[in-house]
Formats: C-alpha cells, sequence, structure tokens
C-alpha cells in the first residue's frame, strides 16, 4: 500500500536541548486507515506530527507527501495544508478569533478562498461538529467539549485529506470523547486518513485500523491493532505489556 507521508531518517532536536526528540525516525502511514499513535510523553508524538505538515522541518532525514519531499517554501507549505490538517492537544492553542464562525473561518481564508466558498466551508464543519448554535458564540466561553469541538471543526473547514488529532481527548468526559470518536467515523467513511495520538490501549483496540507505537524518538512498531496486541514479546519490548493487562477494566466509554 503506497503511504501518503513517509519520514525516512528523520531527526530533530529543539533549541537548546541535549537530546533528539526524534532519532532516525521512519515510518510511512498509510492513506485512508484509522491510526492510533501510542507513547509515553516524550517519545516524540508531537514533534511526529508537526513535522506532517510543515510547521517543522527535519535537520536530517527527509519527509514525504504522496510520494514527493516536502515543499517548504510559502507556495509549497499552503498547499500541503490543505492536505494534512493539525487538531492541538490544548484547543486554546488553536482558538483565538474573537467569535466561534470567525475562528473556523480563519483557515479557509488564509488560503485564499472566496468569502463565500469560506462560508460554506465554515457551515458545513459546524453542521458536521454540531457547533452551527455556537457561531456567533465567543471562543472563550466556550466550554472545553465545545472548544474541542469547534477547534476540529476549523480543521475540518479546509478539508484536508489527512487529520491530525494530538490527544485532543484527554481532558474531555467520556460522553464528549465519544462524541468525537463519532465525528472521527463520519470522516473516515468520507475517505479521510484519520491519525490519532492516544495512551488509551481501548481506542487501539476498538477504533484503529493500524497502530504506531514511539519510543525516544523512533518507532517500535507500525502495523495493525491485532498484532501489536496479541504478540507478549512485543508488548513487553514497548512497555505496554502491564497497561494492556488492564484492559479488562475497561469498557468502551472510556473512549
Amino acid at each position: 500500500m503506497k503511504p501518503i507521508i513517509e519520514f525516512v531518517d528523520v531527526y530533530y532536536r529543539y533549541p537548546g536541548q541535549p537530546r533528539f526528540a526524534l532519532q532516525g525516525f521512519s515510518v510511512q502511514v498509510p492513506a485512508g486507515e484509522k491510526i492510533a499513535v501510542i507513547g509515553r510523553n516524550g517519545s516524540g508524538k508531537s514533534t511526529f506530527f508537526l513535522h506532517c505538515n510543515g510547521l517543522y522541518r527535519p535537520q536530517a532525514g527527509a519527509v514525504f507527501y504522496d510520494g514527493k519531499p516536502l515543499d517548504y517554501s510559502r507556495a509549497g507549505l499552503q498547499t500541503l495544508r490543505r492536505h494534512v490538517g493539525i487538531c492541538f492537544q490544548n484547543p486554546d492553542d488553536q482558538l483565538f478569533s474573537a467569535s466561534v464562525a470567525q475562528d473556523i473561518s480563519f483557515g479557509p481564508l488564509n488560503l485564499g478562498l472566496k468569502d463565500s466558498e469560506a462560508r460554506r466551508r465554515v457551515e458545513q464543519a459546524a453542521e458536521f461538529c454540531d457547533v452551527t448554535g455556537l457561531l456567533d458564540r465567543p471562543t472563550h466561553a466556550l466550554s472545553g467539549g465545545e472548544k474541542a469541538r469547534v477547534a476540529l471543526a476549523g480543521v475540518l473547514a479546509m478539508d484536508p485529506d489527512v487529520i491530525i488529532v494530538d490527544e485532543l481527548m484527554s481532558t474531555l468526559d467520556p460522553w464528549v470523547r465519544l462524541h468525537i470518536i463519532a465525528i472521527f467515523e463520519r470522516l473516515h467513511r468520507h475517505g479521510k486518513t484519520l491519525m490519532l495520538a492516544t495512551h488509551d490501549l481501548t481506542v487501539v483496540e476498538s477504533w484503529a485500523t493500524y497502530v504506531i507505537v514511539m519510543a525516544a524518538g523512533r518507532t517500535l512498531f507500525a502495523g495493525s491493532p491485532a498484532t501489536l496486541l496479541s504478540d507478549a514479546a512485543l508488548l513487553h519490548e514497548t512497555g505496554l505489556e502491564h497497561v494492556w493487562s488492564r484492559a479488562g477494566e475497561w469498557t468502551a466509554v472510556s473512549l
């Protein structure tokens, strides 16, 4: 299967940090899958994501989209971000406009779309994420769950082919998580590739069709959830055996 995104021997270190956040990181992201990216805090998940749409640039190695190396020119990045959208872990890092409608419209307008097309995108994304009734609300007055859905709508308004979600659900209550998962399912049925960072192996088992395990800026595993969760040696190597041993205590509502 041809990967939609590919990393080849990528290295990246934050200024002033002694260790690389990504070190020799190589992975292929298959198109059209529901992908769970797991690993301990500091394993490199967010850094991986921020390279996917060119917010970060490798200090060594290369990133490819649809078989072509990323073009880091202004025009190249604008084109890339039409295809790859990122929803950050903390919605407050993404919401900055006065109203919900203005916030969702920022991406389409920044892509140079006409006002009429931007409005259409806003209405469509708001309906998809069930925030149509919030369009006139100030973003600072939203609840945590509402902010999460508005942040996701802002990404969807750009109509990307790949949607990356960086642990957006980690602070949400179970009911809002289920709502977000339902949105992901609808997106997948529309042919989108989804990547979700998570610490919850229930998500891996019951939602994902592909899983990437990261540690210390490297890929430890990439493949099917069934292969990962049925391989005792692999679970031990990845440090997931103790986490997975508690899976029986969890229910679907933990999504």
